[in-house]
């Protein structure tokens, strides 16, 4: 996709693609017919539902390979491995998103 962006395609389509700016943001325009399609992270799907939205929006594509999630810390961890999380505190998103559903 970001490439398609960089290499002008969405444009030669006649398709406009905005900045959303987060994906709260995003989902809020879709929501409020000021966009026809968002590009954000499937938990932005039950983050509507659980606040009650009266229109669902439907996931139908994924457009990366990977999720756009980071595990980051304050200071470098050489040799990271997932063993040196037992003990410490790791905060995990918001109630419902993908972090905290994996």
């Amino acid at each position: 996709m970001y490439v398609a962006i960089e290499e002008g395609y969405f444009a030669e389509e006649g398709i406009d693609l905005v900045c959303g700016y987060g994906a709260d943001k995003v989902m809020a325009a879709v929501l409020a017919d000021e966009a026809d399609i968002g590009f954000m992270g499937p938990e932005t799907t039950v983050y509507a539902a659980n606040e009650g939205a009266n229109d669902q929006v439907v996931n139908f594509a994924q457009l990366t390979q990977r999720a756009g999630d980071f595990l980051v810390a304050r200071e470098e961890m050489e040799d990271f491995e997932w063993s040196d999380l037992v003990g410490k505190t790791v905060l995990g998103g918001r109630e419902g998103g993908v972090q905290r559903l994996m």
